[in-house]
């Protein structure tokens, strides 16, 4: 369970207001992108512009990362410097250092020529390295891309990166200098630079009127999520209410960032706008499943309890919708149950509440209740150093199905599986348990201390004899 501080008392804590004082004007980098906004009901990774969107052979950090639109207007006042900018820490014409995800040359690009496990999923900046974590930065996400012998970092997504400075109370281009730019004498909107965790299946509320007071015209919010609402756009695995209002509450089904972006116009026709990302952290393991298959396809996800090799479907070796939900049986592998909030949200919140407690594992999602909806099997307390195996069975419908399996350990993304271009190929054969085409996908051990999981180390399951590609087959049904 998340505990969470008042959105006041963070916002009190999180957003810096103030013109900085400085000397270097504008001459701060910054990424020449849209810093990951979206419009709502539109999946996506975070938005912005990706690495491969940036000349890679350019080893120019000013070019890489332009500076900010010169202001053309009149200084009204002298307090804006920034009087001690945090260098950009760029390593021009040098190679990155591997593993760190960060972009060392400044060439756009973050771990180019750097190996790694096809599916790991590591966080990533795509700015000057000497900016991460200054500001509204944060880091967005990248996942390695499989390409025979070596496997390589794809794009970096998500997050927030450098932007031009704006007057929001807020360390745009994260120089550690909010509003340096000469039009901040006056500010009047403060947006946050952290916003509290969120829960899974929770409502999550946001008051515009945090961050600005004065008289409004119109409000509009939208929310951009992870990766299976890329898949799944334009349907959305979260709902809005009061899009068009002060007040946003959204309600997420899934793990990850959400990047939420509100625009405000003032009463005298000004517009502002404020970007900032939402962490939901579901704890434990979180195994997430989606597709780009609906209609009456149902695809289903299979987790393995550790310690045993038995054949799939197997009671109570396997979790899956006959023994993990709510309403149907009982995977017990002899773990304890755990607090209500963590599934009482869930499309099976009614019964789970009449038990009182939430199973551990379990199933929150069965997508054949509504199809295209993402699935998810939960072990909140897992077993340290234990290893679990996912697997997804093609159940019923017809035509090739393009599954997606993201594995989270701790609140954070570990691993995607299926994600383009790395897709599924020959999932094609539905049959139930019996003869329904298995992909097995991966094997998580977990890391576990005092009650609470920090991680984990994924390993892709490839079909036998094989170092790379999916094991897809009908036959055999063993582990």
């Amino acid at each position: 369970m998340v505990v969470r501080l008042s959105l006041p008392l963070v916002l009190a804590l999180a957003v810096a207001v103030g013109c900085g004082p400085s000397t270097t004007g504008l001459g701060d980098d910054v990424a020449d992108d849209d810093g990951g906004g979206g419009d709502s009901g539109n999946g996506g990774d975070g938005g912005g512009e990706d690495a491969s969107d940036v000349d890679a052979d350019n080893t120019d950090a000013t070019t890489a990362y332009p500076d900010a639109m010169p202001f053309d207007g009149t200084p009204t006042c002298n307090d804006w410097q920034c009087a001690n900018p945090i260098p950009d820490g760029c390593m021009v014409g040098t190679s990155d250092i591997c593993g760190d995800g960060l972009d060392n040359n400044c060439n756009g690009e973050v771990d180019e020529g750097c190996t790694c496990t096809a599916g790991a999923v590591q966080p990533c900046f795509l700015g000057p390295p000497g900016h991460r974590g200054q500001g509204a930065c944060v880091d967005g996400s990248q996942t390695c891309i499989e390409a025979g012998e070596f496997d390589f970092w794809g794009p970096c997504v998500g997050g927030i990166r450098p932007q031009p400075e704006t007057c929001d109370s807020v360390d745009n281009d994260c120089n550690g200098c909010a509003d340096d730019n000469p039009a901040c004498c006056v500010v009047e909107l403060a947006c946050p630079t952290s916003m509290p965790e969120g829960d899974p299946f929770q409502p999550y509320v946001i008051d515009g009127t945090m961050f600005y007071s004065g008289a409004v015209q119109s409000w509009s919010w939208t929310v951009t999520g992870g990766p299976c609402d890329q898949l799944l756009a334009p349907n959305v695995s979260f709902t809005l209410q009061g899009q068009n209002t002060s007040q946003l509450t959204f309600r997420p089904t899934l793990s990850g960032d959400y990047t939420i972006t509100v625009t405000i116009v003032a009463a005298d026709g000004t517009v502002y706008t404020c970007t900032f990302i939402v962490h939901i952290r579901g704890p434990g393991l979180r195994i997430e499943m989606c597709s780009d298959r609906t209609g009456n396809t149902d695809i289903d996800l299979h987790l393995h309890r550790p310690d045993s090799t038995a054949n799939w479907f197997t009671t109570p070796d396997t979790c899956y919708y006959a023994n993990c939900k709510a309403g149907g049986g009982s995977a017990n592998w002899g773990y304890a149950n755990t607090p209500l909030i963590n599934c009482s949200g869930g499309p099976e919140g009614a019964l789970w509440t009449l038990l009182g407690y939430c199973r551990n594992p379990r199933l929150d999602v069965d997508s054949i209740f509504d199809l295209g909806v993402p699935e998810n099997i939960n072990v909140d307390v897992p077993q340290n150093g234990k290893t679990y195996r996912v697997m997804v069975n093609y159940y019923s419908g017809t035509g090739v199905a393009r599954p997606m399996i993201n594995i989270y350990c701790g609140g954070r993304l570990r691993a995607t599986y299926g994600q383009a271009p790395d897709l599924v190929d020959g999932f094609d054969q539905s049959g139930g348990n019996s003869s329904g085409d298995l992909w097995r996908v991966a094997d998580v051990t977990t890391t576990v201390v005092g009650g609470v999981t920090t991680d984990c180390a994924v390993a892709p399951i490839h079909p036998p004899g094989m170092s790379s590609g999916y094991w897809v087959a009908t036959t055999p049904r063993t582990y």
